[in-house]
């Protein structure tokens, strides 16, 4: 018995995308990346599994459909969070011999943590905001133009945020936000054949199905 519908299956899908990106960076986010510039290596991870996969569900299925996978991904990434410190304040057996390394790798701070549910939040919900408002002026046409539009202000505020939060200690912290916003719009250009490609793709999966979770 087929439990699921088109639309539903493929929403679960983008959506667990969404949520995947989130996990992954908030274990990668304190490390700094350096190609000719510097930057947290989770922008690579926001601009290939967040924002590009926030905005299909905004073009396929409505704002609404949108704002609850943030929402979703926002709970996800705090509960993963939350587990990750529990794994480590857990005690551990005697001859486990590993533990300040693992504690090393995996420890995320409260910091981090808030940054970046602030950061993701903020600037998703604009993102959606201005993604729809373009789409509409458009007559939902050129989707390059909103999907770029939209990702571009929607990074710059989550860079700024999250940089400017974490790395506020820190004398680089404008070269880092410098390049994170660099390598986040050189990306989100890259991402718009995707972009094309995903709601292409979806849109012949469902084969004109009525979308349950369609909405302005």
């Amino acid at each position: 018995m087929n439990v699921l519908t088109k639309d539903i299956r493929a929403y679960i899908i983008l959506t667990a995308l969404v949520i995947c990106g989130l996990a992954c960076s908030i274990v990668t986010a304190p490390k700094v990346v350096h190609w000719g510039i510097n930057f947290p290596f989770s922008n690579l991870v926001f601009s290939i599994f967040t924002y590009p996969i926030v905005d299909c569900i905004c073009e396929l299925w409505g704002k609404k459909a949108a704002r609850q996978t943030v929402l979703i991904g926002l709970g996800s990434q705090l509960l993963i969070s939350l587990l990750i410190y529990f794994s480590i304040v857990i005690p551990h057996a005697d001859y486990w011999t590993l533990q300040t390394e693992y504690q090393t790798i995996l420890s995320v701070s409260g910091l981090v943590v808030l940054s970046s549910l602030l950061a993701f939040g903020i600037s998703q919900l604009l993102d959606i905001f201005i993604y729809q408002r373009i789409k509409e002026a458009c007559a939902g046409k050129w989707l390059w133009l909103r999907s770029n539009t939209s990702i571009f202000l929607g990074q710059i505020v989550d860079s700024s945020i999250f940089v400017l939060l974490v790395f506020h200690a820190s004398d680089h912290k404008f070269n880092i936000l410098l390049g994170s916003i660099i390598v986040k719009i050189v990306l989100a250009i890259l991402m718009t054949p995707v972009i094309y490609c995903i709601v292409l793709f979806v849109n012949h999966y469902l084969e004109g199905n009525t979308l349950a979770f369609k909405g302005k």
